[in-house]
Order: structure tokens, then C-alpha cells, then sequence
């Protein structure tokens, strides 16, 4: 039996206008505008531990291409790629006591791009003082090489975080990434870096992506992290709730935890999002209520349509970093280890988040209140913007000494004080 319609077809994709990304969010190459607003921020570039003065290492921030090495003398130094004198990539340069120099004719640059020699001229070149190489600002702290690439009359101080500091006994720093290839510049993944960030507040994908669609992905559950319940799709709605920070944006999800005596307790999990790029994700492996917040994760434009990842935290081990990078995994793999088929039955958050796109087309988006986390996000994000367009100090950037902030994320005890609030 053959049905046929009595009108025309309604919702068909033929005639839509053509979709497009929001390009002052997304896009930050010299000149946009957010890439201006980003450069008001420092950004990691390195590990402190990795960067060591062996070999110089190319890396791409912000759409720019950079060399970041360690002189012999210890001191960390970013440079353009391109030489300055003809071209050539200070990638193949060798990094001597004072500096790093170029492959091609022997030019040497320190780390704030003076040139100290050009090994094929007179007298080392008699006017080497005019040529200069290219170069940014950095600064170490935290276990990380931080890079200022903005304009040098509103370089801020490089911030400080009180839950990084003042380290407990047997407690260090760890942000060596334990991944190959990305132990010195970051981890990789190629598209924005916005869908990467606004991953963070949006809480239900983990309901639904991590535990419903591919089954169980995060270790801990019903163990040592949140129970099952946590992770229902059709309950979580009324328990979740967003708020604004200090320092960017958060949400709180309620919970029943069960304890070893038999009692039941209501907890909150709560990560946050500090502006412009940082995130504070408490450990959703082993749950540990009401302790001050231990890491930060950033997620650092490479360029339009990828970005890099980096980690610091503060541990008694490498364990508390491995659990962050370790502990999602899809059909009991890591997600280098996965065919293409597990990837398509067992999706995770790259396979999710890389298939919105190089770059998300927003005008194709249908936001809905479960979306509230990621709409808060966006609407900071272009106050920044709009605050350096306007010639405003954005949110986050200092002026002086830098003061410790602290995080609203961890995990609470309802009704308990927290070392966020001290309520």
C-alpha cells in the first residue's frame, strides 16, 4: 500500500540558509576579536619539568607559529618560528648557554630575541643590534611555562591560585602530561577550542554520552566516585544548578551518597570554568568531600580549529593527572587504542565534540535549559570581548601584585563548610 502525503513536506532540509559559526567566540588569530581578548591573558605553553635545554620545540598559540626552548643558562624563552634573517626554522636551531641559534647561518638570539651574533659576518656582525628576533614574554610558576602574548603596555601579572600553594607534606606539582608527544607542548585535538571549554558546563552530557549512550566510561562509579544514581538522564534536571563565580561560572549537581556505616548523605559535585579558558574539575574518580580544589586544566587555542590541553596539579603522585586523562575510556579502552568502529559504537567526548565540526556552526544550534551552563559561558566570554573592544579591563586580568584566587569546585557535604566559601 503506497501512503502519500496531502500537503507539501514540512522540515525538509532544502532552501536553509547557509549555517554559520559565531566568529567573535571562536576565532583567534591576530586581529579577531577574540583572539585580541585572549591575548590580554597568559597562557601555558610548556611544561617547566619537560622543557629542558636539549632540543628547542615548535609549537602554534593563537594562530601564531613559536619556538619555545631553555637556554643553557635555565632561563625559558618564546620566539617567532621564522628567523629574522632569512627565513629559516629556529625549530632546526641549536640552544647554546645564551640563546638559540638559527641552522641556516649561524645567527644567535637570546631569549628576548637580541641578537647576539651572526657567526658569517664581520666582526659577528657589526650591526646585529637592529635585528630582532620576534619574541614573548614568559614566566614560570605551577609547573608550567606561561606565555604573555598581547600588548606589552596591559601585560597583567601572572595569576596565582591559593590551591596550588602552600603545599601539604609529600605533596608536589605534576604537569608533565603522561601522553606521548604531548609531554612538552600540550596535548592536541583538532577542532575549536571553544567546544572543548563549554564542555565543561554542560553537565548532562555526562549522563548521556558517558554512561547511557557508550555504557559506563568513568572509573570510580559506584565506588569510590558518585554512585549510579548520579548518572540517571531522567532524573538529574531538578538537581542541578548554575551559578556565577568570583572568577568565571560553576554548577553544583546534588547527589545521595551512601557511606560505610549505612547512612546516606547529601553531597554536591561542583566544577567550575575560570574566564577566559581554564577549567577546575574536581576528581570524579575517588570522591574526597569538602577538601580544597587541587587541579586546573587549559584549554589553549592553537588556532581556529584546534587547541591544545594542559594540566597542572597538586598530588602526592603522578596518580591524581593520570586519573584525569586515564580514567574516561570507551569499551575498556583509552581512546588511542580504539578501532573505528568502537569509536562510532562507544563515543566519547572527542569523538562528540570533533563531530560538531573544525568549528560549530551556531546558527545551526537548538539550545535548551539543560544548555543554561553553556549560554552563561558564552555570555562572559563575549563581555571579554566587548570589555577590550571598549577599551575595559576584562574579567580576570589584575593590575599590581597578583592575588591568590581560590575555586568554588570540589566536592561538598550539604550543609557542611567548605574551604571555597567557609560558610
Amino acid at each position: 500500500m503506497t501512503v502519500t502525503s496531502s500537503g507539501p513536506d514540512t522540515g525538509t532540509g532544502y532552501g536553509r540558509p547557509a549555517s554559520s559559526h559565531d566568529a567573535r567566540l571562536t576565532e583567534v588569530g591576530p586581529g579577531t576579536p577574540m583572539g585580541e581578548a585572549l591575548r590580554r591573558y597568559w597562557h601555558p605553553i610548556a611544561s617547566s619539568n619537560a622543557l629542558t635545554s636539549d632540543v628547542p620545540h615548535r609549537t602554534r598559540i593563537l594562530g601564531e607559529n613559536l619556538v619555545v626552548f631553555r637556554d643553557g643558562n635555565g632561563r625559558p624563552g618564546v620566539v617567532f618560528e621564522r628567523c629574522a634573517h632569512r627565513g629559516s626554522s629556529l625549530y632546526y636551531g641549536r640552544v647554546e648557554d645564551d640563546g638559540i641559534r638559527c641552522c641556516y647561518h649561524g645567527w644567535k638570539f637570546d631569549v628576548q630575541g637580541n641578537c647576539l651574533e651572526q657567526a658569517c659576518e664581520p666582526a659577528l656582525g657589526r650591526r646585529r643590534d637592529v635585528a630582532r628576533q620576534p619574541w614573548y614574554p614568559v614566566e614560570e610558576r605551577y609547573g608550567l611555562v606561561f606565555v604573555y602574548m598581547g600588548p606589552p603596555e596591559h601585560k597583567p601579572p601572572l595569576p596565582r591560585y591559593d590551591f596550588l600553594e602552600d603545599l601539604g607534606e609529600g605533596e608536589s606539582l605534576f604537569a608533565e602530561l603522561p601522553v606521548p608527544g604531548a609531554n612538552v607542548t600540550g596535548m592536541v585535538q583538532d577542532f575549536n577550542w571553544l567546544q572543548a571549554f563549554e564542555n565543561a558546563m554542560d553537565p548532562v552530557h555526562a549522563m548521556w554520552l558517558h554512561y547511557t549512550h557508550s555504557g559506563q566510561q568513568f572509573d570510580g562509579v559506584g565506588t569510590t566516585g558518585a554512585p549510579h544514581s548520579f548518572y540517571d538522564p531522567y532524573a538529574v534536571s531538578d538537581k542541578i544548578e548554575y551559578y556565577k563565580t568570583e572568577h568565571g561560572v560553576g554548577y553544583r549537581q546534588r547527589y545521595e551518597q551512601e557511606l560505610p556505616d549505612g547512612t546516606t548523605v547529601g553531597r554536591y559535585w561542583s566544577p567550575e570554568v575560570h574566564a577566559p579558558n581554564i577549567i577546575m574539575l574536581p576528581d570524579f574518580v575517588i570522591s574526597n568531600p569538602d577538601q580544597r580544589h587541587d587541579c586546573m586544566i587549559f584549554v589553549v587555542p592553537v588556532d581556529d580549529t584546534s587547541h591544545r590541553a594542559f594540566i597542572t596539579v597538586r598530588a602526592s603522585g603522578v596518580d591524581r593527572i593520570l586519573r584525569i586523562i586515564a580514567s574516561i575510556k570507551q569499551n575498556g579502552k583509552q581512546f588511542w587504542e580504539l578501532t573505528e568502529e568502537e569509536k562510532q559504537r562507544f563515543p566519547g567526548d572527542f569523538e562528540a565534540q570533533g563531530s560538531q565540526g573544525l568549528i560549530t556552526q551556531h546558527t545551526e544550534e537548538t539550545l535548551a535549559s539543560s544548555d543554561k551552563g553553556v549560554v552563561m559561558l558564552r555570555r562572559q566570554l563575549r563581555q571579554i570581548v566587548d570589555d577590550v573592544e571598549a577599551g575595559r579591563t576584562p574579567l580576570n586580568v589584575e593590575n599590581g601584585e597578583a592575588k591568590p584566587r581560590t575555586s568554588t569546585a570540589g566536592t561538598f557535604t550539604i550543609g557542611a563548610a567548605t574551604p571555597a566559601d567557609g560558610s
